[in-house]
């Protein structure tokens, strides 16, 4: 019998996170002017809460995860009581319901399928989820909130161009987007290359 793919109910899975995580962005995005949010800034906050249901879709789309976690170790949460002055304050129950989910997917994911949890949710190891047993997750899915953040927030135009595309409506110009979040992905499961000159280094000690 030929086995079924599991990407439509994978992608299926990842685009409802999105959409939720898009559905805070949008709740949040109310805030004290210039504060970021999970990563991003105004620019790109104040367009996003202006698109239309289906806009929302076509970003929630996305074949990877758009929201993550700053690196951090598990012990890290453990040891975070209460988020810092002013992060988030007016959507925090919403943010703790959809951080602990992010983080039980995270998990299961990575448990099930690493290659395909690296490529879509994140390296191994750069997630509070790494490490984890089933019992350890309920004490820190309540404090995973404090380390939630849009995923890629740190590239300068991932997000503007995702939301451009969206807003736009042209189909082409969000494959683009969608492809540069591949390419963002598959750069960020990589593991980083050592330049020339140390492997030179560490060949010429090898042989003395």
């Amino acid at each position: 019998m030929e086995r079924e793919a599991p990407d439509k109910h994978f992608y299926a899975e990842m685009r409802d996170l999105n959409l939720e995580f898009l559905a805070l962005l949008a709740q949040c995005r109310h805030r004290p002017p210039g504060a970021p949010l999970f990563g991003l800034d105004a620019a790109v906050l104040e367009p996003l809460g202006r698109l239309g249901a289906a806009q929302l879709e076509a970003m929630a789309a996305t074949p990877c995860l758009l929201a993550g976690f700053r690196t951090a170790p598990p012990r890290g949460l453990a040891r975070v009581a209460e988020p810092r002055q002013g992060e988030e304050a007016d959507c925090c129950p919403d943010a703790r319901v959809f951080a602990a989910s992010l983080l039980t997917y995270a998990w299961q994911m990575a448990r099930r399928d690493p290659l395909r949890a690296a490529l879509c949710a994140g390296a191994p190891g750069n997630e509070p989820a790494t490490g984890l047993r089933l019992r350890d997750i309920p004490g820190y899915a309540s404090r995973a909130f404090l380390y939630l953040e849009a995923r890629f927030c740190r590239h300068a135009r991932f997000w503007p161009d995702l939301v451009r595309a969206a807003r736009d409506g042209q189909p082409q110009r969000m494959e683009l987007a969608r492809l540069a979040a591949i390419q963002l992905a598959m750069a960020e499961a990589s593991p980083p290359r050592r330049p020339a000159g140390h492997a030179l280094q560490a060949s010429s000690a090898a042989m003395r």
